[in-house]
This record gives structure tokens, C-alpha cells and sequence, in this order.
């Protein structure tokens, strides 16, 4: 067996792309593990590996955690507003599941532990299950025994509180290290998470940057299945969410890198973010309250109705059919055909905002976030009456901080609604 075949089999045990850790650092590995089984020959070695223990040993090597205490404040900031929102479903007896994969050496869900505590949960509120693949990593975060290193950010004043200084380490409490299930698994076991337990939040942040865009989107369908309707995902800050299209949106908590599950869908619907789908459907409840009393169909939210929402009839007939067939495209998944159809669109008629808003849903579901904002800025700009647009822009500005200015285009698209003549 050859580096090229070792890495081959590590791509098929964990799906592992080897190029996220460097080849030299894949190649350092293998030699310090033949160097530790006093082997001279990569054949000799590969023989080793067809034992899992080996493979483990190997994997511990290649795979080197780079973890501490809430890193990242703002995603446990988010666990404790999403345990606050769920209080009434504690009081009739319902824990909050909580997943953490990968664990490492414990400082995530400990930290998970100790951010619920500071939210006034008990642990008989909660259950957090960790998992890792590695036996070695789980024995450290099973004994709760950390150095300086695990705590990195400037203010550690829940140090004192949860641990004991003991000989220059430090020993968490009984309290949160018995709060912990830790177990042993393999994310990519075909058998892990089917038919088993559904959790109201899951973190897996800073794993899904070793896998290549296959394995990615098998995580994610995994986690799809695995995820309560209303649960929360948490991912890593340098993790693209490019493969999420379809499975999950944006949530609102600023800064956490969150997402939560669209539910129900053959076909990814750009409109199903729950906080989105609450604001709309508030907003279309006050129009039809104020068109008539009379009772009315309830609208379906979905890609194709924000497009056909009264604006299209205002174009050519080509012209509408052309935002129409992008709106159908986006629909059945074909987001790059939809964004490309909106972009050809707009070098035609550089001043439509009906494309500038359907190039913006596009590109949010396909998590280019970074773009979202002008697109729906562009789209508002150009006809200061599209409240779909004002809607999308407010709840993008809420989620990267900037409140005031939120609720500022909130009230304006409400008064353009009041305005608005009944049909």
C-alpha cells in the first residue's frame, strides 16, 4: 500500500480530504506511527492499519484538535437565547437534547454544560451527548482535567467558578462533568444517527473543513435527519455554508454561525426560514386584514409566489416569464441556472428590482452572504415600495448586528402595507 492508497482508505473511513491538513503533515504522521511500531517500509505499515486500533492511532495523528473553552462566545450566546425560548417546553417535562461531534477533549460541551447553567437550566433539563472518534481524546474530556491552554479568551471568570486549581491544572466540577455523555463514534458510519435520538441543537463546528464537498453534503443530509424541526445547527467560523442549499437556512442569532432546518421540502424552498416565514406571514395577515374581513385562502410562501407577488404582471409578458422560469429553477435546486438567468435579466434591464430581489433569495440560499445585502438594498433603491425586498433586507441587517437600522425599513415596510389599496 502506497501514501496515495493510506490516504485513500482515510478519505473512505472519515472522509478525510488530505489536503486540508497538508500533505506534509499527513506524511509526518504515517512516519511517526511507523517509527512508534519500529517499521521501515510504508507496505509493512499499511498491513498495521487493517486493525481499527491502528487506524485510531493514525487518525489521532492527522487529525490534531484545536479547541477551547467557548470559543466562539456568540454560538453559546445563541444556545442559552434558544434554551430561554423553550422554557415552557422544559416545565412540561421535555430535556433539551444537545449534540456535540466532534468533542475532542471535552471543552465544547462542557462549555455547552456551563452556558445552560448560566441560563438557569438544572441538568435533569438537558442532555448533551458528545461524540468523537477518537478513544484517546474521549479519556482526556472524560477526566475534566485541563491546562492553560484550554482557556484562551480574555475574560475567564467562569474558571473560578467551575473548576478547582490543583497543582497548577485545572479539575472541573462533579456537577458538569457528570452532565456529559460521552461516547465513541464515527460521523460517517452509515448506522450513526439513524432511527436514534433527535436533538434540539447540534454544534459541529471546524470538522466539515477536512471533508471534501461529497462528504459534506452527506453530513449534512445526516444532520437534516437528525435535527428536531425547530432545532438549531451550529458551525465553525471558517466553514462555508455553500453546501447547506436546500437542507438549512440562516438563523437569526448575529455572530453564531447558526442555521436552522428547512422542513418538509422535496425541493429547496428559499422562503422557509422560520423567522422569515413568522415576519411574512405577519405582514400578509395585517394586508388581508385591512383588504377584508371576508375569510381567504392562506398564501403558500414559497421561491415562486415572492416572484409572482403582484409585481410580475407589472412587466412584458417575456419579461415576467423570464423571472418566473428563474423563480422554477431555484425551486427544483438549480440555483446556479437561477442566479444565472437573474444576472443575463439584469444586463438587459440594469433598473428591475424584481431581479435584484430574486438574485438576492438565490444567492442567500446558496450562503453568499456577503452579496445578500446589496442585492436587497438594490432592490428597495429601485422600487422604495417592495416590502418582500424591505422584509429580506431588515431581517439581513439583524443578523449582522445593525438593529436600529432593522427596525427603521420594518416601520417603512409597514407603512408601504398600510398604503397598499385593497384587490
Amino acid at each position: 500500500m502506497s501514501l496515495k492508497a493510506i490516504k485513500d482508505l482515510l478519505k473512505h473511513t472519515i472522509g478525510l480530504n488530505i489536503s486540508s491538513v497538508g500533505a506534509s503533515n499527513f506524511e509526518r504522521a504515517v512516519r511517526h506511527r511507523m517509527k512508534a511500531l519500529e517499521l521501515h517500509d510504508v507496505h509493512a505499515y499499511s498491513v498495521k492499519l487493517r486493525h481499527a486500533d491502528e487506524m485510531r492511532e493514525l487518525i489521532d495523528e492527522v487529525v490534531v484538535p484545536e479547541t477551547w473553552f467557548f470559543r466562539n462566545p456568540a454560538s453559546f450566546t445563541a444556545l442559552q437565547q434558544f434554551a430561554s425560548e423553550r422554557r415552557a417546553e422544559r416545565a412540561r417535562g421535555k430535556k433539551l437534547m444537545v449534540m456535540s461531534m466532534p468533542c475532542a477533549t471535552g471543552e465544547e460541551p462542557y462549555t455547552i454544560a456551563m452556558a445552560l447553567d448560566q441560563a438557569g437550566l438544572q441538568p435533569s433539563e438537558y442532555q448533551i451527548d458528545a461524540f468523537d472518534i477518537s478513544q484517546r481524546l474521549l479519556t482526556k474530556a472524560k477526566r475534566g482535567v485541563y491546562g492553560r491552554n484550554s482557556f484562551r479568551n480574555k475574560e475567564n471568570e467562569f474558571r473560578d467558578q467551575y473548576f478547582d486549581l490543583v497543582g497548577g491544572i485545572y479539575v472541573l466540577n462533579d456537577k458538569l462533568r457528570n452532565a456529559v455523555n460521552f461516547q465513541q463514534a464515527n460521523l460517517l458510519d452509515k448506522y450513526f444517527g439513524v432511527g436514534g435520538q433527535l436533538y434540539d441543537v447540534i454544534f459541529c463546528r471546524n470538522l466539515l473543513i477536512y471533508f471534501d464537498r461529497d462528504t459534506q453534503n452527506l453530513v449534512m443530509k445526516k444532520f437534516h435527519g437528525m435535527l428536531a424541526d425547530d432545532g438549531l445547527m451550529l458551525l465553525g467560523h471558517a466553514e462555508t455554508p455553500d453546501f447547506l442549499s436546500g437542507n438549512f437556512v440562516r438563523s437569526i442569532h448575529v455572530r453564531s454561525f447558526s442555521y436552522s432546518k428547512v422542513v418538509g421540502a422535496t425541493k429547496p424552498a428559499l422562503f422557509k426560514d422560520s423567522v422569515r416565514r413568522a415576519e411574512a406571514l405577519a405582514l400578509i395577515a395585517e394586508k388581508n386584514k385591512a383588504a377584508s374581513t371576508a375569510p381567504r385562502a392562506k398564501p403558500r410562501l414559497d421561491f415562486l409566489e415572492t416572484v409572482e407577488l403582484k409585481r410580475a404582471d407589472l412587466l412584458p409578458q417575456t419579461d415576467a416569464a423570464v423571472l418566473r422560469d428563474a423563480a422554477r429553477l431555484a425551486n427544483r435546486g438549480e440555483l446556479r441556472e437561477a442566479g444565472t438567468l437573474c444576472e443575463n435579466y439584469l444586463r438587459q434591464h440594469p433598473t428591475s428590482a424584481q431581479a435584484y430581489y430574486l438574485l438576492g433569495l438565490v444567492r442567500e440560499a446558496e450562503g453568499k452572504h456577503q452579496l445578500v445585502g446589496e442585492l436587497f438594498k438594490k432592490a428597495v433603491y429601485l422600487d422604495p415600495n417592495h416590502y418582500e425586498a424591505m422584509i429580506h433586507l431588515a431581517l439581513h441587517l439583524v443578523r449582522y448586528g445593525d438593529a436600529d437600522s432593522a427596525k427603521n425599513l420594518h416601520q417603512r415596510a409597514r407603512r408601504v402595507l398600510s398604503r397598499k389599496k385593497p384587490e
